[in-house]
């Protein structure tokens, strides 16, 4: 399988031809069109991928597609051979593939596709080789079940990561940028008097004891909200009126969830 960001298809077209050229099968060939079509690249790529050939860019790095791909088939432990390209700057990286690539052998390729290079190409089948025997002695996760699912989730919530607004659905904004005003309540006597301050006449009576109630308002990270939970299970319950928040803010918990921001 060839894994590549759409801004590099030109090198990784070459890749194909040379590798069909030695009758290697490849995932996509050129009848398929990915797109964004993030089940068929795990469902049929990485899955029934001996090899996944990534090509390391910063277009590829700062994919989150990209990132979700290679990031199953190193779960699903499959022999991943990176590609950097010799006429960029020699590759360091301290992000998510970092570890990927750590104990991976890169390979340079020229930038012009009507370079060929037997010799490299020759080295390349022998390293393929070499992991593909490697490979056979690492333990996968069962073949029968669908351990993609949460990858498909999670690109879910990276591509619909923007909140429309209100009272005009046509503009919208980063789901980043969203301000959540919270109230964590804690006993039972906090849930008590909020419970008479909404019976009050007077509506911004809430407003005003507020920090009587709650205490003094503090910013607080997502992931710590659910340190407070004390069962295996994390689970927190939102509530409010209606419009106060509560689908935003479970879609931003999911947003940073999806990216690696929050329980990676």
């Amino acid at each position: 399988m060839l894994s590549y960001n759409s801004a590099d298809a030109e090198i990784a077209v070459k890749i194909r031809h040379i590798l069909q050229n030695i009758r290697i099968s490849v995932w996509p060939d050129e009848r398929k069109d990915m797109k964004d079509n993030m089940y068929d690249r795990l469902a049929n790529g990485v899955e029934n991928a001996a090899v996944v050939c990534c090509f390391l860019t910063s277009d590829y790095e700062n994919c989150q597609i990209c990132k979700l791909e290679l990031q199953y088939a190193h779960k699903r432990r499959k022999p991943i051979i990176p590609f950097v390209l010799s006429d960029t700057r020699p590759w360091k990286t301290f992000s998510w593939l970092e570890s990927i690539i750590d104990n991976c052998q890169l390979f340079n390729i020229d930038g012009k596709p009507e370079s060929n290079d037997q010799s490299q190409a020759e080295e390349f089948i022998n390293y393929m080789n070499r992991q593909l025997s490697i490979s056979k002695y690492l333990e996968s996760q069962p073949v029968n079940q669908p351990s993609y699912l949460f990858e498909l989730i999670k690109y879910e919530y990276i591509r619909n990561s923007r909140i429309e607004r209100f009272m005009n659905p046509s503009k919208s904004f980063p789901i980043e940028q969203s301000y959540i005003n919270l109230t964590i309540i804690e006993t039972e006597e906090q849930r008590e008097k909020e419970k008479k301050l909404r019976n009050t006449e007077h509506s911004n009576a809430i407003n005003s004891t507020f920090e009587e109630i709650y205490g003094t308002k503090t910013p607080i990270d997502v992931k710590d909200i659910f340190e407070k939970c004390k069962d295996k299970s994390k689970q927190v319950l939102v509530f409010g009126r209606s419009g106060i928040g509560k689908s935003t803010f479970c879609r931003y918990v999911a947003y940073q969830w999806a990216t690696g921001m929050i329980w990676p």
